[in-house]
């Protein structure tokens, strides 16, 4: 475990406080409160608060109706002091005072956490936004525990800038949107523009950006170092692109293989938490990641970029940043979903929970490379017939009771044409009505949206090169649509595992079909490859790699993937990879093993995967690295291991 992830012991329930804690909170309060507190809200229906709540309203139209859950009407307090109010609830407070350059300070038990300006900067792809006359209201009361104060300020860029924030009992928001007719670029959130080493950089200065007193935080990407907790002076993207380009073969840089992640990110103050995330409704993740600067000379700064992808000639709404807190990161994560699936800023699984989708797997990837040990080549040039024939005979003999097989790289005779390579399996519906024979199913590894054999009219062109198979164009998606179907119909496929998946540009003018990118291109995709499989054959399992909660609808299983070759305590690192997976709402995760780091660390980690999740095995003759082969008692134990994993299976069959 690493040094300062919270032990399970160590949460505790919001209500609870310590005396320490109470303390804190009753001397903050004693030293800003007025004599006597004075309320400073205009209940719903008097005066601006109506005007607040009409539905028209963008910003506010959904606010009561996303939030089902209240509390008493004790849980917000709002107290009057010198040129401003403070805002307590049972999980966090806020102290707001009228300057030159209003701002919030965010503070957990008396101890303050944040400070962030009340307006944010929304650039375009050719200038930065600077904001004048910045002006907030009252804090009102728009519905039972429900506070808000909604901003104006004077825009460079835009026609028009609003700002919102609103405050529940246990957590609270910033919403904004803009109208003009730039095309959007970095849009921030508490900050406007990046702070320079020594100097306000892009920025301001600090008064524009926030101010962090908390001492660390963590992050729910997935890295081959299995790193989640940094110093704020880290950058961090929390995404499937990250601006910052790798170096090198830097493992703790290495987070494609499990992306994107929930976006957010949960600061720690001693041994309390707050998360900062942002959400919106499905459709509306144009951008690769969640990027956060560090902690600089002039503040952190935390944004998205469209790239020139979106014009706000309408008006658009930015996500809506969220602020949670708990007594532990994971606590700050579990919350934060929850808001996502209550905003529905997710989405839910389509299709029930399927017996063989928990069968036991056999993926031959790690035997391709023991097969380049021996023979020199590529991995992918050992997906053969005759080799996953032979792998599958040999772990028949051993007991062990595989129920899924996945045929890995390269099956295809292009990565991008989903065309069989009949060199290498001159009969593959042979091989599947075989394995079907014998109770298993089978699936196909499929790379996302691969360029090789396409025609460039299936395309993205950048820079006139094609980088990705256009999923915005109906040619391609009927493609790819028309090819799914033969893999299932014809030659009796069981599904697939999604695999290479991530973003597409990060430059803007790159030339595709319609201006779907970011996020939601790598949706996209998967949403067709889901939607295909399962018209064709009502059980099929899609197997993908992308934990963040938008993608649950076009995915069955989700994979803890790789390990990297030089990882060690590997059974704690893919228990870490499943709490993550599920808080963010996937029940069903495939252990993966790929690649086996030495036979101690396999076997460890070989018996715990039937409390993990789906077994899983790509060993059959070494190990990839040290080439360590494993004991025939060993196989003897396993093969035990999985039966009785089989017996203890209890699934609804559909």
């Amino acid at each position: 475990m690493p040094q300062h992830e919270s032990k399970p012991d160590e949460r505790y329930k919001m209500s609870s406080e310590t005396g320490q804690a109470a303390s804190r909170r009753g001397f903050l309060r004693k030293s800003l409160v007025a004599a006597t507190s004075v309320p400073l809200v205009a209940e719903v229906g008097q005066g601006t608060s109506e005007r607040l709540m009409n539905p028209q309203d963008p910003l506010l139209a959904d606010v009561d109706a996303a939030h089902k859950q209240k509390m008493s009407s004790e849980a917000i307090q709002v107290y009057k002091v010198a040129r401003g109010f403070l805002l307590e609830t049972p999980a966090y407070s806020v102290r707001y005072e009228k300057s030159a350059v209003p701002s919030l300070d965010i503070l957990r038990e008396g101890m303050k956490v944040f400070r962030v300006p009340l307006v944010s900067g929304v650039s375009s792809i050719d200038h930065d936004e600077r904001l004048e006359s910045i002006s907030a209201g009252p804090i009102e009361k728009v519905a039972p525990d429900q506070y808000v104060i909604k901003v104006r300020a004077r825009s460079s860029l835009w026609h028009a800038h609003d700002f919102q924030w609103i405050f529940f009992p246990g957590h609270m928001e910033f919403r904004q949107r803009v109208r003009g007719t730039a095309r959007l670029g970095r849009c921030y959130f508490i900050s406007n523009g990046i702070s320079g080493p020594y100097s306000n950089g892009t920025s301001p200065g600090v008064d524009a950006n926030t101010a962090i007193f908390a001492d660390q935080y963590f992050s729910p990407a997935v890295n081959l170092a299995d790193e989640y907790y940094f110093t704020i002076a880290c950058p961090q993207s929390v995404g499937i692109l990250p601006e910052t380009a790798r170096s090198g073969y830097h493992p703790i840089e290495w987070t494609g293989d499990s992306a994107p992640p929930p976006l957010l990110l949960s600061f720690r103050n001693e041994n309390s938490w707050t998360s900062v995330g942002i959400g919106a409704p499905p459709g509306s993740y144009l951008f690769n990641a969640l990027e956060y600067t560090g902690s600089r000379y002039a503040g952190a700064s935390f944004y998205v970029d469209y790239l020139g992808y979106r014009t706000p000639s309408e008006g658009f709404s930015l996500p809506t940043l969220a602020l949670h807190f708990g007594y532990s990161e994971y606590e700050t994560l579990e919350r934060f979903v929850n808001w996502l699936d209550t905003r529905d800023f997710s989405t839910a699984r389509k299709v029930g929970d399927i017996r063989w989708h928990h069968h036991p797997i056999f993926c031959g990837w790690g035997e391709q490379i023991n097969q380049v040990r021996v023979h020199g080549g590529a991995p992918h040039d050992f997906c053969t017939q005759r080799n996953y024939e032979n792998w599958l005979a040999t772990l028949d003999a051993r007991g062990l009771p595989v129920g899924t097989v996945i045929v890995d790289d390269k099956w295809q005779k292009h990565y991008g044409t989903f065309e069989v390579d009949e060199k290498k399996w001159p009969d593959m519906k042979g091989f599947i009505a075989l394995q079907h024979s014998k109770n298993r199913h089978v699936l196909l590894w499929v790379p996302g949206y691969e360029t090789e054999g396409l025609d460039q009219s299936l395309c993205v062109l950048q820079e006139g090169k094609p980088v990705a198979a256009d999923v915005t164009n109906p040619r391609y998606e009927q493609f790819l649509r028309d090819r799914v179907r033969y893999l299932i119909q014809s030659l009796g496929v069981d599904g697939f595992k999604e695999d290479w998946i991530g973003g597409v540009t990060q430059k803007p003018n790159v030339r595709l079909h319609k201006p779907i990118i970011g996020i939601e291109f790598e949706r996209r995709f998967q949403l067709i490859l889901y939607d295909e499989a399962h018209r064709w054959k009502s059980d099929a399992m899609v197997e993908t790699q992308t934990p963040n909660p938008l993608f649950r609808e076009s995915a069955d299983v989700l994979r803890l993937n790789d390990v990297w070759s030089g990882a060690r305590s590997v059974m704690q690192m893919m228990r870490r990879r499943a709490r993550i997976a599920h808080l963010a709402g996937w029940p069903l995760v495939d252990c993966d093993n790929a690649a086996a780091t030495n036979l101690e660390e396999w076997w460890r980690y070989a018996q715990a995967q039937p409390s993990i999740g789906i077994p899983s095995l790509y060993v059959v003759t070494r190990m990839e690295t040290t080439l360590e082969t494993v004991p025939d008692y060993d196989w003897v134990y396993l093969a035990m291991l999985w039966r009785r994993y089989l017996e203890g299976i209890a699934v609804q069959e559909i």
